[in-house]
């Protein structure tokens, strides 16, 4: 138990340090956006890489596990749509951005690697390949469609041009494939990018300071509370049914436990403002969820005694 409160109490540390470097003007205020080029380009897509190739077989499951990342994201879109039917666009646009869309590579991850196997952190990169296909341009083309006064109809150049800038998911896919084929990395390969893999927890979890808003007013805690409960809601359901339902290994049903209660996508307050929401609560759900997932995840790494 001692190790998991230390482990958490590290991430903390971290993520204070960078909200003090920000807060404190002691970096530029890009500093944030400048780090998280940094981990989705280099660390988090050297982390996925050194991930998969510690499993020797990836099968049929894991494919599984991208179908349920898109259909929590599906089903949370759906969730969005029935709960803001006589709401205003704005309200609209919040609700459809932010209550889908887990943070796991930037956040997730760094607990999954920390505490379980190298199975548990590519259970969770399966899963964040159907949550990013929907978190970084699917969720986002659809709610644009779903809100516009003009439809123009659905652009799929857009839409595959989007998924096709996003590195992690580029890296994930081609992981897959190779390990699906059975291809193995040589070492030194491995070795070079070790240690761009060692630095993703983190650069995450600095990422995750610098980037943190707390645009709080006092029209916000309806709407913020109603988000945040609607996910913790949803991650219950989630949590038990992965790892009391589904017939996966123990390993991956607890990967699923941890998942289920990952904050807000950092990208879901910038789309949620280019949809005409209110970026600035979008921006404070995210930074409050953050919180409580740090909270949350070292409760369930202790309940399921992962120490």
């Amino acid at each position: 138990m001692t190790t998991v409160l230390l482990t958490a109490f590290s991430f903390m540390l971290i993520i204070l340090i960078g909200a003090y470097l920000h807060m404190g003007g002691i970096l530029p205020e890009n500093a944030g956006d400048v780090v998280k080029r940094i981990l989705i380009n280099v660390t988090l897509p050297c982390a996925i890489i050194v991930n998969f190739s510690k499993i020797e077989v990836v099968g049929a499951e894991m494919l599984a596990l991208t179908v349920l990342g898109i259909a929590a994201n599906v089903i949370m879109i759906a969730v969005g749509i029935v709960i803001t039917k006589k709401k205003s666009r704005e309200a609209k646009a919040l609700h459809i951005l932010c209550l889908p869309a887990y943070n796991i590579g930037a956040f997730c991850l760094p607990f999954v690697q920390s505490f379980l196997p190298a199975m548990g952190s590519v259970a969770a990169c399966m899963f964040d390949v159907g949550n990013s296909v929907m978190c970084t341009g699917a969720t986002y083309a659809f709610a644009s469609e779903y809100l516009s006064d003009n439809r123009d109809g659905f652009d799929v150049g857009s839409f595959a041009k989007r998924l096709l800038s996003s590195m992690p998911l580029i890296t994930y896919v081609l992981m897959f494939i190779l390990s699906v084929a059975r291809f193995r990395l040589p070492k030194p390969v491995l070795t070079l990018i070790a240690p761009m893999a060692a630095a993703n927890t983190f650069t995450a979890m600095l990422m995750i300071g610098l980037l943190l808003r707390f645009e709080f007013q006092r029209n916000y805690i309806g709407d913020i509370c109603r988000i945040l409960g609607v996910r913790h809601v949803a991650a219950i359901v989630t949590a038990l049914a992965g790892y009391y339902l589904l017939p996966f290994d123990i390993v991956i049903r607890r990967t699923l436990v941890l998942v289920s209660f990952a904050p807000i996508s950092a990208v879901a307050p910038a789309y949620t403002g280019m949809c005409g929401g209110d970026e600035g609560k979008a921006s404070a759900a995210n930074s409050i969820s953050i919180l409580l997932s740090v909270i949350e995840l070292t409760f369930l790494l202790i309940i399921m005694k992962l120490y």
